[in-house]
C-alpha cells in the first residue's frame, strides 16, 4: 500500500503524537512505501508536489484532531481522489457548537481510542475503530535491583529513598500539582518534563519549592529513567472549557503508562481516557479517583504487592498495534490480503 502520514515528523521523541508517527512509519516502511510529511510545511509547494507525485492510497492525519484537521483532512480529499481519508483522534479538540458541522467534513474513517471519544463521533454517524497506542517492550524492560541502584548512582538519586516518577509536559491540563502532596522525607517525586512543549512557570516553581526534582530534558535513554523509578504516577484527569474542548493535557492512551508498565513498574493512575477500557486494576496497576486512593495504593506497594503490569501491556506492542492498523488500512481499501 502507499500510505501517507501526515503528523511532525521533526524535532525529538518525547511528544506523544510525534511519537507515535515516528513508529508508524518506522514499521509500515517494512512493507509499504510509506511518504511522512510534517504538517508544519503544509503551506509550502514541495509539501504538495510530494503528496501529488505519490499518489497515496491512505492519507493518515496522525496528530489531533481539531476542527482544522477535518477541514484539511476534506480539501485532502478533493485533492487526493482515490485516497481514503483517516483521522486519528488521540486528543479531540472540538468544541461543543461545532461537532454538528463534523458530518459534513467526516473522513473515510476515525481511529479513536477512549469510549468516550467513540460515542461521541458514532453519535455524529462517522465510522469508528479502536486502535490503541502501542510501546517498545525491547527497550522498555524490568531490569535487577542491582542495576536499579548502579542507576540512581549515575544520575545523582539517593537509593534509600522511595522514587516517585512521572514523565510528561509541565503543564496545568497535566493535573501534576497533585504531585506536591506526594513529596515528603520518605518519598521522592521525580518529574522529566517535555522539552517539546514548554513550561507553566509558575507551576514548575510550585513543585519546585515542595521538593520534587525536575528535570527539562530529551533522555535518549529514557528507559533508565523507569527503571531507577519505584512507582509511576498518572494524575491526568479529563477536564473541558467552557466550550467543551479537552484541554486535558495527554492523548487517550497515554505513552507513558505503557512504557512505565512494560518496565514492569508498579502503577498508580486516574482513570483516564482509554486506561479503564483497556486495563484492569491488579497486579500492580492501581485506579484511583482522590488523595486516599493514592495513599492506600502507595502503602501497598510499599508492602511488596506482586507487580505483574509487563504482562498487562505485552499485547500492546508497537509490532501488534501497527498489524493491526495495516489490517484497519487493508479493510478500507476493500482488500481481501495485505
Amino acid at each position: 500500500m502507499r500510505i501517507c502520514l501526515l503528523g511532525e515528523n521533526r524535532g525529538n521523541l518525547d511528544e506523544g503524537m510525534r511519537n507515535i508517527t515516528f513508529h508508524f512509519a518506522h514499521l509500515l516502511s517494512n512493507t509499504h512505501q510509506i511518504l511522512v510529511l510534517d504538517l508544519r510545511d503544509f503551506i509550502s509547494k514541495k509539501f504538495w508536489k510530494n503528496l501529488s507525485e505519490f499518489n497515496p492510497e491512505i492519507i493518515h492525519y496522525v496528530h489531533g484532531p481539531s476542527f482544522r484537521s477535518f477541514l484539511f483532512a476534506k480539501f485532502l480529499s478533493y485533492y487526493c481522489r482515490d485516497a481514503k481519508i483517516i483521522v486519528s483522534a488521540m486528543r479531540p479538540y472540538l468544541p461543543h457548537i461545532i461537532r454538528h458541522i463534523i458530518p459534513l467534513v467526516k473522513p473515510d474513517l476515525v481511529l479513536t481510542q477512549s469510549s468516550g471519544t467513540e460515542e461521541m463521533f458514532k453519535h455524529l454517524g462517522i465510522r469508528t475503530e479502536f486502535l490503541p497506542s502501542g510501546v517498545d517492550i525491547e527497550k522498555f524492560a524490568p531490569i535487577t535491583k542491582e542495576n536499579e541502584i548502579n542507576l540512581r548512582k549515575k544520575y545523582g538519586l539517593k537509593e534509600e529513598k522511595f522514587i516517585i516518577l512521572h514523565i510528561g509536559s509541565l503543564k496545568e491540563g497535566r493535573n501534576i500539582e497533585l504531585l506536591n502532596v506526594l513529596q515528603s522525607t520518605d518519598n521522592l517525586v521525580l518529574i522529566l518534563g517535555s522539552t517539546s512543549t514548554g513550561k507553566d512557570k509558575k507551576l514548575y516553581q510550585k513543585l519546585k519549592e515542595s521538593g520534587c526534582i525536575l528535570w527539562l530534558t530529551f533522555m535518549n535513554s529514557i528507559e533508565e529513567i523507569y527503571a531507577l523509578a519505584d512507582c509511576y504516577f498518572f494524575p491526568t484527569v479529563e477536564r473541558h472549557d467552557y466550550l467543551g474542548r479537552s484541554i486535558a493535557d495527554s492523548i487517550e492512551m497515554p505513552l507513558t503508562v505503557l512504557e512505565a508498565m512494560a518496565s514492569n513498574l508498579p502503577v498508580i493512575t486516574t482513570k483516564f481516557g482509554a486506561l479503564p477500557k483497556v486495563f484492569e486494576q491488579g497486579d500492580g496497576l492501581f485506579f484511583v479517583e482522590n488523595v486516599v486512593d493514592i495513599s492506600n495504593s502507595l502503602t501497598e506497594i510499599k508492602k511488596g504487592v506482586e507487580v505483574r503490569t509487563r504482562e498487562k501491556v505485552l499485547p500492546y506492542s508497537w509490532i501488534n498495534v501497527v498489524k493491526k492498523l495495516e489490517t484497519i488500512y487493508s479493510n478500507l481499501l476493500g482488500a481481501n490480503e495485505l
